[in-house]
């Protein structure tokens, strides 16, 4: 078991004091005498998260400095036992820390900037990746054990972890209850044709001490004992999201999923892997993009596929809407200076994706506790993944 810091490091709003807001700025070098003397707490406005908080956290100063923040933006673990145990076993927080400690500074989109982090130390990542072996190996009628008492059996760890960002005041959001319009989805695809880009086939992303968390799943045959766990259940509990022509997809994708989790993993770009419109804000001066949770490296068609998959309304037109936007993305890829990745290659890689999405809704009806404001997520979602399905599944 790994040892706390020997520091308070709090993880509610009702932790948090004047005295640690104001030492967390200062740690920033936005302020150097300034004070908190009182603070407001409230929600950030903008965006929807299932595995942490997130908190707006409104600041007053006993004196003026130029550069002291009004507002700052306060990120905590979730206080649902079962979703921050599933996030923490696919390296949910540490992942946005290690995004924003070694890559934030550098990208070449709009991020916010990292003002405060501090996190107790995990177990060594020799420790966790035996451990990850050892149980990915175990055998099928296991894994589908822990998969059906997976929010029960994949606890929390007791470590303690708060992330202080900048506030983006003045941020519009489109959140996943809506659709986006197409010049903001343009605006979207290439910020993030920029990101992917800037690090294109970077050496520092095939090291595992600098990405250290795989872009699918940690564990996929656990994984995939879930998704055999739940799979019939799921499907006669919500029939209308999760069809034959769905399941088809989500089953290809299961049937498949040590070679294609490789293979999507492949350290090509620098990924968001959440890329939601709810964690892209638009201000005046452009996208900002946020929620760096399930950061890491990998095909960029993981992020394009995700977001248009979210994005798109129903209809008999949806395909055609979705190859078009992924050429459109494609095409700022290229002006980025990408040459090694032909757009056919690109094309089949969003749609394993779509099955990626399609076999993911599975798994949120079964284990993640996701509602989206009180509207089911993957009713909200599965009839718009659905939409973009081809007809058959991927040649690959």
């Amino acid at each position: 078991m790994t040892k706390r810091l020997a520091i308070d490091i709090p993880q509610s709003a009702g932790d948090l004091t004047a005295e640690w807001l104001t030492d967390a700025v200062r740690s920033s070098g936005l302020v150097s005498g300034a004070r908190v003397i009182d603070f407001t707490v409230g929600r950030p406005g903008s965006g929807m998260g299932f595995t942490g908080q997130t908190l707006r956290v409104g600041l007053s100063w006993d004196v003026h400095e130029d550069d002291a923040p009004e507002a700052v933006l306060v990120k905590f673990p979730s206080e649902n036992a079962g979703n921050r145990g599933l996030a923490e076993a696919e390296g949910g927080y540490d992942r946005e820390f290690d995004f924003y400690e070694r890559f934030g500074h550098r990208v070449p989109v709009r991020v916010p900037r990292l003002i405060h982090s501090v996190r107790d130390p995990g177990p060594p990542a020799v420790t966790r990746r035996r451990r990850e072996r050892f149980c990915d190996g175990l055998p099928p009628p296991v894994t589908r054990f822990i998969g059906r008492h997976a929010r029960k059996l994949i606890r929390p760890s007791h470590r303690r972890y708060v992330l202080v960002l900048e506030y983006v005041s003045d941020a519009r959001v489109t959140t996943a209850q809506q659709l986006p319009s197409d010049e903001d989805l343009s605006a979207i695809l290439q910020a993030l044709a920029r990101l992917h880009a800037h690090f294109w086939r970077a050496p520092e992303l095939a090291d595992p001490t600098v990405v250290e968390w795989s872009m699918v799943s940690q564990m996929p045959n656990v994984m995939h004992g879930l998704y055999r766990a739940w799979r019939d259940e799921v499907v006669t509990r919500v029939p209308e999201v999760f069809t034959p022509k769905f399941m088809r997809h989500a089953d290809w994708f299961g049937d498949r999923i040590s070679e294609l989790v490789r293979y999507l993993d492949e350290p090509v770009a620098l990924r968001h892997g959440d890329s939601r419109t709810d964690n892209l804000l638009f201000t005046s001066s452009g996208v900002v993009i946020v929620d760096f949770g399930v950061a890491g490296s990998g095909r960029p068609a993981g992020d394009v596929a995700y977001l248009l998959s979210e994005s798109i309304p129903p209809g008999p037109n949806a395909r055609e809407m979705f190859v078009d936007l992924c050429q459109r993305y494609h095409e700022c890829l290229v002006e980025a200076g990408v040459r090694d990745h032909p757009l056919d290659e690109f094309l089949i890689d969003c749609d394993v994706v779509l099955a990626v999405q399609a076999y993911r809704a599975v798994l949120i009806e079964a284990s993640y506790e996701a509602d989206y404001e009180g509207e089911s997520l993957v009713k909200l979602w599965g009839p718009r993944i659905s939409a973009l399905l081809p007809d058959d599944v991927p040649d690959i």
